[in-house]
């Protein structure tokens, strides 16, 4: 259980900084203390490696796909 309520906080706070990366002008730091994290570079590492992408990458690509559509 303990492992699945981590994952699922995670899961949540990164889904959340990802729609504000996609739809809101706020910096890096902004949204890493918006969505629980500290740090901005302990939520550059950890939305990285669970995205694929830095958070500047995800954001400048979301915003095309999004314009795209």
């Amino acid at each position: 259980m303990w492992k699945n309520s981590i994952w699922l906080l995670a899961y949540t706070s990164l889904k959340v900084a990802s729609d504000l990366l996609t739809h809101t002008d706020m910096n890096l730091n902004e949204i890493a203390l918006s969505t629980g994290f500290e740090y901005d570079t302990y939520f550059i590492k950890q939305f990285t490696a669970r995205k694929g992408m830095s958070p500047t990458t995800y954001r400048i690509t979301s915003r095309k796909f999004g314009t795209a559509q």
